[in-house]
């Protein structure tokens, strides 16, 4: 499975924490597990300049894919990838009790997800949107204005953090996919071919 040459996929192993590096045009987006047991997406940008903007194209299949999943999963309410657990009348149950969280996480006519960074308050936090184009998904970070009285969130001129909480997101339980999605990233290796392979799991 061919990738865009010009994308370096990389793996950090740090005691036992896995950061996932992609680079690419100046710009690096990083996966990664905190020690305080929260996912994180950051995007470092060479130029303070550059637009604060990644793109996952299918010169990169198996990324590709795991984005494809987020935007079912998130749009099923596949929260723990089993049907027997989810099932449709809960569903429809969460889409009517949590509709304003749900539809602003998701917009299913625009194709789009966006999540407000849970390190501070919904009014000042950074967010990610991740938007479904014909052939790639554009990934999206913004800052917010300060406004006094609230704790500001962490950014510079050249990076932007999102925090996703494992315990007491404002999005819960839709953290478990992107948890999920986490993990499966982990398992992609990149090979001296150039290729992605799959690590074989361990009985």
């Amino acid at each position: 499975m061919k990738v865009d040459e010009n994308m370096k996929y990389k793996k950090e192993d740090i005691q036992f924490n896995t950061t996932i590096i992609l680079d690419k045009d100046n710009k690096c987006l990083r996966f990664s597990f905190g020690g305080n047991g929260d996912l994180y997406w950051t995007i470092f940008c060479k130029d303070n300049d550059e637009e604060k903007n990644f793109y996952i194209t299918k010169d990169n299949m198996e990324i590709y894919e795991l984005f494809e999943k987020l935007f079912i999963d998130i749009d099923t309410l596949n929260i723990f990838d089993d049907d027997n657990i989810s099932l449709a009348n809960e569903k429809d149950n969460y889409r009517q009790n949590n509709f304003s969280k749900y539809n602003e996480l998701y917009d299913e006519v625009n194709n789009t997800i966006t999540w407000y960074s849970d390190e501070t308050s919904h009014e000042v936090a950074n967010y990610l949107k991740i938007i479904k184009e014909e052939d790639a998904f554009k990934i999206e970070f913004h800052t917010q204005p300060y406004i006094g009285n609230y704790e500001e969130d962490f950014h510079s001129e050249n990076y932007i953090p999102i925090r996703f909480r494992n315990s007491g997101s404002y999005y819960a339980p839709f953290n478990v996919i992107f948890m999920r999605m986490y993990n499966d990233m982990k398992q992609i290796n990149y090979d001296n071919k150039n290729e992605f392979i799959r690590k074989k799991k361990m009985d």
